[in-house]
């Protein structure tokens, strides 16, 4: 790597947290689980103490004790910002911080994974300014604000596998990212077969490699577990659904797929005549491509997958990446776009560009005009977006 790619990561990913921090500006969140969580952690206890009523997915777990469903990736980065602001402030800084600056490993990453500079650059930016991630991280409310969190994580696991590095060390930054999301962590078996394929490992090593970098994350999350809900195992989530009319199969089953695959296909937005925005996301969600047309280029990218191991190990961890989220009972409403593409983002990135700019194993040296079409409609959606609901409450 050379010095002038350090200087264009830590710039990209400066500049895009900035731009995320000045996007937010004076916008807090009511939906303050992870700035509440934070706080108590610094109290020294893992619990709230009140459960406001708007609050409405903390759970019991104690007497006069209320615990987070979620993993507390979110919460742990909230820290630094607690004691300086109110919690709804430190839950949407550090979701602004932490969505902005992933720019830095992406493009890293994408430098290991092949790409020369300008497709590199361009992918970056297409993530940080031409997906859902913008708007998701600027806004910062819990859910969001955990994709925020972890996306960083998984680019770094991207990076070292890509660069075909330790596997303990892909796994453990795959680990860190899962407590924030965790479905990333079906990311491992791609990025095992990524990583095999770069250091020259056969992928037993590699996988198992991996999953010992992980395990002490496991093991974090089980013994979080333990303290909330007195059970190793993930209790809160089967608890949060209870009775839910979107979870009738349990939390995960394959009759919830064509829920999911309309929302990440077909769903569009809503059309509302006589406004200064006509286009008004559905809070529902809206299709992936309609959020981030360059993401199309991704099916182009599939022609390289018999003939290219790198393009087919990351389309494997971007589709495991993917899979529980496809499984799940809900679309992730309330949100614009489909937000849950942003666990697989890295990855899905990668298969963008190289649609594009990848034939027959080799770079084109520029992006085509139609590609830099894609990624600037891209760009203006997600703006417009953001604006609309950030600061008009255009949302439907």
């Amino acid at each position: 790597m050379s010095v002038s790619d350090r200087v264009i990561a830590i710039s990209v990913g400066a500049f895009a947290a900035v731009a995320y921090l000045v996007a937010g500006a004076g916008l807090a969140t009511d939906y303050d689980y992870f700035g509440r969580l934070a706080a108590a952690f610094l109290a020294g206890h893992w619990w709230l103490d009140e459960a406001p009523s708007w609050l409405n997915e903390l759970i019991a777990c104690g007497d006069g004790r209320w615990c987070v469903v979620y993993p507390p990736l979110p919460a742990i980065l909230s820290l630094p910002f607690v004691p300086f602001v109110p919690s709804a402030y430190a839950q949407v800084l550090a979701s602004r911080v932490a969505g902005g600056a992933s720019a830095t490993p992406l493009y890293l990453a994408l430098r290991a994974y092949g790409a020369p500079k300008a497709w590199s650059i361009a992918g970056t930016l297409l993530s940080a300014f031409g997906t859902t991630l913008f708007f998701s991280s600027v806004d910062g409310r819990a859910w969001y604000a955990a994709h925020a969190a972890s996306i960083g994580f998984a680019a770094s696991g991207f990076l070292v596998a890509a660069r075909g590095g330790r596997p303990a060390l892909a796994g453990a930054l795959l680990g860190i990212a899962a407590l924030g999301r965790l479905p990333v962590a079906a990311a491992t078996p791609g990025l095992a077969l990524l990583l095999a394929r770069r250091a020259g490992l056969s992928y037993r090593r590699a996988l198992g490699g991996m999953v010992l970098g992980g395990l002490p994350f496991v093991l974090v999350y089980a013994g979080y577990n333990l303290l909330r809900w007195g059970t190793p195992f993930d209790a809160g989530y089967a608890r949060l659904i209870e009775d839910d009319v979107f979870f009738t199969q349990g939390l995960f089953s394959p009759l919830y797929l064509p829920r999911q695959l309309v929302a990440l296909f077909l769903e569009p937005p809503d059309i509302v005549p006589a406004t200064p925005f006509f286009l008004i996301p559905h809070y529902v969600g809206m299709s992936l491509f309609l959020t981030t047309p360059a993401f199309l280029w991704i099916f182009l990218a599939l022609r390289e997958v018999r003939r290219d191991a790198v393009v087919a190990a990351t389309g494997v961890a971007a589709l495991g990446a993917l899979l529980p989220d496809l499984l799940h009972g809900t679309v992730g409403f309330q949100q614009f776009g489909y937000r849950f593409s942003i666990d697989a983002q890295p990855f899905l990135v990668a298969l963008a560009i190289s649609g594009d700019g990848l034939r027959h194993g080799a770079w084109r040296r520029w992006p085509r005009l139609l590609f830099i079409v894609a990624i600037v409609v891209s760009f203006a959606v997600n703006l417009y977006a953001t604006i609309a609901i950030t600061r008009f409450g255009y949302w439907d």
